[in-house]
C-alpha cells in the first residue's frame, strides 16, 4: 500500500510533469480524469483498496503524462 508520503511524492510528480506541458487539453484531462477517479473513489468503502485504486489511478496519470512528454498522441 502506498504510504502518504509516496502519495505526496507521486502528487509532487504528476504537478512537474504538468508544469513543463502547456498544453491545455492536457490539462483538462488531467483535472477531469482525477474528478471522475475521486468520485469512483469514494464510494469504495475498505480504506486499503480506495488507497489501492487511487494509487492505480495516479499511475495511470503519471505513465500517461510521461508518453505525453515523448509526443503527444492525436486521435487518428
Amino acid at each position: 500500500m502506498m504510504t502518504s508520503v509516496e502519495t505526496r511524492t507521486m502528487e509532487s510528480a504528476i504537478r512537474a510533469m504538468l508544469d513543463h506541458h502547456s498544453d491545455p487539453a492536457l490539462h483538462q484531462w488531467v483535472r477531469g480524469t482525477m474528478r471522475a477517479f475521486e468520485t469512483r473513489l469514494a464510494g469504495i468503502e475498505d480504506p486499503q483498496e480506495r488507497e489501492e485504486a487511487r494509487r492505480a489511478a495516479m499511475v495511470l496519470i503519471k505513465t500517461t503524462l510521461q508518453e505525453w512528454s515523448r509526443g503527444p498522441v492525436f486521435p487518428q
